[in-house]
């Protein structure tokens, strides 16, 4: 039984110094830090004291009126919900909450690519986004510019602008999220039948060649839009097919391999 009570002990005292070392990461950069230092010297010398006069009834209304909670709550109510958010916001709680998105939220997300795509056609705006999904496309983000921001039509559309900083390279795309800007895609030497592809196609074409991403390409010159997986092209699809094929390639686990190459123009 002694051995129970120790290895209790101990991972009680664990527990304890990990809650109070990542209590101590959160404030150590706010005035929640003073805050929690007040806080705590009036509760050690109040209870010293109160304990040294055999208070014990005044102890127990201080303790039922203020509770530690209700005070942790009211002082520090901004830090805890800026620790909440960074804890909400880490790439690994995300994963997890991904696991329990609804279909909604994956439309959504569907709907918003969409969207994004239908505004480059309409102002001609030449793209190349690439959507991860089993493949994190690592070495390819290291190339380009990190951004870490939700994916939305407006931020597309001002990537992708013309001559603004970020609007050459690829957009890639990782958990619904924008990973990286202007990131740097393997060229292929494969030979197309279209001539009319040039090096934003050849990019995406050599990026599919190369891992399991989602690839949309939006011609400047043409206002077409491609769609390429693996080693099959699908060119000049309208925005509903589009919408259909992404649904299916990244909510249904379709298998995509194969050796032909698809061409609607």
């Amino acid at each position: 039984m002694q051995v129970v009570y120790y290895i209790r002990a101990t991972f009680e005292i664990l527990v304890l110094w990990l809650l109070f070392y990542q209590l101590y990461r959160a404030f150590k950069d706010s005035r929640g830090a003073a805050i929690l230092g007040g806080l705590l010297a009036i509760v050690i010398l109040g209870g010293f004291i109160l304990e040294l006069a055999h208070a014990a009834v005044i102890k127990q209304i201080a303790g039922a009126i203020v509770g530690p909670g209700t005070i942790l709550i009211v002082l520090f109510q901004p830090e805890l919900r800026t620790a909440l958010a960074k804890l909400g916001s880490h790439p690994f709680i995300g994963r997890i909450m991904g696991r329990f998105l609804n279909h909604a939220e994956n439309r959504d997300f569907i709907s918003e690519v969409k969207d994004s795509v239908s505004y480059l056609v309409s102002k001609r705006y030449g793209a190349l986004i690439a959507i991860c999904r089993k493949d994190k496309l690592s070495e390819y983000t290291k190339t380009g510019t990190l951004l870490d921001a939700a994916y939305s039509r407006e931020l597309i559309g001002t990537i992708f602008m013309p001559k603004t900083l970020l609007h050459d390279g690829a957009v890639i795309v990782d958990n619904e999220r924008i990973v990286t800007a202007a990131s740097i895609l393997p060229v292929s030497n494969r030979e197309l039948k279209d001539l009319s592809m040039g090096l934003r196609h050849r990019a995406g074409i050599g990026l599919a060649e190369n891992s399991d991403a989602i690839v949309i390409i939006v011609s400047e010159e043409t206002g077409t839009v491609s769609l390429v997986v693996g080693n099959m092209i699908q060119r000049d699809l309208n925005l509903e097919l589009l919408k259909e094929r992404l649904t299916q390639l990244l909510y249904t686990h379709e298998n995509t391999g194969t050796n032909n190459e698809t061409d609607n123009a």
